[in-house]
């Protein structure tokens, strides 16, 4: 769904996720998040309404994904919930300086690059600002075992957990003699 700047009325418009039609989430190829699909659709609404500078957009947003756990590589339910309020402004409008320091408010700032306003990259934009860079199917998983590869949640696997590094060998060697005496 995409509104001109110019047809959004100065009281703003209230749209609800559930409204957008056809929604995809864009996919990331070859990492954990690829094949993300959702359990429970988006909703929530958004307002939108114009400003001096651009477009404010309040919301919130609800929904629930079926993604990879970062340790253990099993799918699991992630639920997603996000309250936001973001100032989109035109990109034509930015100053091209060549460095700038943030302020907070500027972490809260979108661009918009054409006169359009796409709601349905508003929604995926929240969804992936939602997950985590690591997702974790629970806060104490053990992952997967370096060596044969067992589900480590699942039990011990018996794999020699004492790992030297070869380029440290020397040092246990030296640590070994000077217990000796």
């Amino acid at each position: 769904m995409k509104l001109l700047l110019s047809e959004i009325p100065p009281e703003g418009v209230k749209i609800n996720w559930e409204e957008i039609e056809d929604f995809r989430l864009e996919q990331v190829e070859g990492t954990l998040e690829e094949g993300l699909r959702f359990l429970k659709m988006p909703e929530g609404e958004l307002f939108i309404k114009p400003s001096k500078k651009g477009v404010v957009c309040k919301g919130r947003l609800e929904c629930s994904v079926l993604i990879k756990c970062a340790r253990c590589l099993k799918e699991f339910e992630m639920p997603i919930r996000d309250e936001f309020e973001v100032l989109y402004v035109p990109l034509r409008e930015m100053s091209l300086k060549e460095e700038v320091e943030l302020s907070l408010d500027d972490m809260e700032t979108g661009f918009l690059k054409e006169d359009l306003f796409d709601v349905g990259e508003v929604l995926n934009e929240r969804i992936w600002l939602s997950i985590p860079m690591k997702p974790l199917c629970k806060e104490d998983c053990k992952g997967l075992c370096p060596y044969c590869g067992k589900e480590l949640n699942e039990g011990d696997c018996g794999c020699k957990s004492e790992y030297v590094d070869p380029r440290f060998a020397v040092l246990k060697d030296i640590k070994i003699k000077l217990k000796k005496g």
